[in-house]
């Protein structure tokens, strides 16, 4: 890789930049979360449009993933980064001048676009900027991932509360921050050192033999870490908002924050333990909760609830921080880009797929009726990722095939 010049080294905020944008792109996919039910009794459609909505943003957002990257290899970050911002802002103003949810669904594909690419191009540019922090920045992205989705939406659910404008602030406050990176970003200089010289191509999905058995159990985990996180993005708030008998958006708001600020605490605790003792402590962990948060939401009780999403939240970070590092851990540095590709495009798959069968149960039943169904069905899934890996390990199954492959050391990570 081709070293910078110390007159063209990126200058000394362009890491805190890239966070807070890192920050940004996340908090612009949770504002609307509060405001579905508002978007829905304004324009009267039926729950399924809003998993639609939301399924929208992660449908494209896998498109960004797969072809941002070798973009940013071969023009630069910056061009990159630029353009998502500038997707971001579109949507916004889509959303500020609706006039129906097929605006909100155009908002959203637009956002989508934006923000998977600021999450794969932003996390490559950290890496350019501050090589020798690699571990911290991976830390520090999952916490500002988290603080950007609470941060957005408590202040998003307060302002719909008081009805004080918040089909319009929460975006204009958005866009407002947007337009001051994007300036930053205008006279950044390229953190990319090999800009121009990489051939353009897209990895093509795929999964080395020696590491499937380790991506079975990852993908399962994080899948449906990421099942539960797309209903708690898109029908969850409304659904909680009705066991506990509360009106107004704030209370949705306080759902989402509780989730994702419960996860942000267990990502950075756990980051000191073995991932693959994580990520079968929060697949275990999470089936249990879904099972119980039925029982939590049957109560009524708004306080039980919180609890029950904060507990739900912070073995989804276990369940998927653990899942990710597992298997990043052990992937060929050749294969990287087609192994990350191929799991991203399951992941959303499993965020968006769960998020409209349930969008479809609640649109032809009720919410009360398809939570519990969805819950289940969830701690199935999470079992399942603890079974394949516990069947695998009694068979000689993910790491020692890695080591037989690769002629690897046990590293002092992986022993439970």
């Amino acid at each position: 890789m081709r070293a910078l010049s110390p007159g063209r080294r990126p200058q000394s905020w362009s890491y805190l930049t890239l966070l807070v944008l890192l920050m940004l792109g996340q908090a612009t996919s949770a504002i609307p979360s509060p405001l579905y039910s508002l978007y829905a009794d304004k324009w009267d459609y039926p729950p399924f449009l809003t998993t639609v909505i939301f399924a929208a943003y992660g449908a494209v957002a896998v498109v960004a993933i797969l072809v941002s990257g070798a973009l940013s290899d071969r023009y630069g970050r910056r061009p990159v980064l630029l353009v998502a911002v500038l997707l971001l802002l579109a949507g916004l103003v889509v959303f500020v001048f609706a006039a129906g949810p097929g605006y909100l669904v155009v908002a959203r594909m637009l956002n989508g676009l934006g923000i998977g690419a600021i999450v794969v191009v932003g996390g490559a540019a950290l890496l350019d900027v501050s090589p020798e922090r690699a571990a911290r920045s991976g830390t520090l992205t999952a916490i500002a991932f988290n603080v950007g989705i609470a941060v957005a939406a408590l202040g998003t659910a307060a302002l719909a509360q008081t009805g004080f404008h918040p089909l319009f602030l929460p975006y204009l406050a958005d866009a407002l921050i947007a337009v001051v990176l994007f300036v930053l970003l205008l006279v950044m200089r390229e953190p990319h050192p090999s800009a121009g010289a990489a051939p353009l191509g897209i990895p093509r999905p795929q999964v080395p033999r020696e590491i499937r058995g380790r991506f079975v159990f990852a993908v399962i985990g994080a899948g449906a870490a990421w099942a539960v996180l797309g209903v708690c993005f898109s029908l969850e708030p409304s659904i909680a908002a009705h066991a506990a008998h509360v009106d107004g958006p704030f209370f949705g708001g306080v759902v989402i924050a509780a989730v994702t600020l419960s996860a942000a605490t267990t990502q950075v605790v756990s980051a000191r333990f073995p991932a693959r003792t994580v990520a079968l402590v929060g697949d275990t962990a999470l089936a249990v909760l879904m099972v119980a948060g039925v029982a939590g939401f049957a109560t009524g009780n708004a306080v039980v609830i919180i609890v029950t999403v904060a507990l739900q939240g912070g073995a989804y970070g276990l369940a998927f921080g653990g899942s990710l590092r597992h298997l990043t851990a052990h992937i060929p540095a050749e294969r990287r880009g087609a192994v990350m590709s191929m799991f991203y495009l399951l992941a959303y798959g499993a965020l968006i797929t769960p998020t409209l069968l349930v969008g479809i149960g609640a649109t032809v039943w009720s919410d009360t009726a398809i939570f519990p169904v969805f819950s289940v069905a969830a701690a199935v899934l999470c079992l399942s990722a603890v079974v394949v890996e516990r069947v695998g390990g009694r068979r000689g199954g993910p790491v020692e095939v890695t080591r037989a492959t690769t002629g690897e050391a046990p590293r002092m990570s992986e022993v439970d």
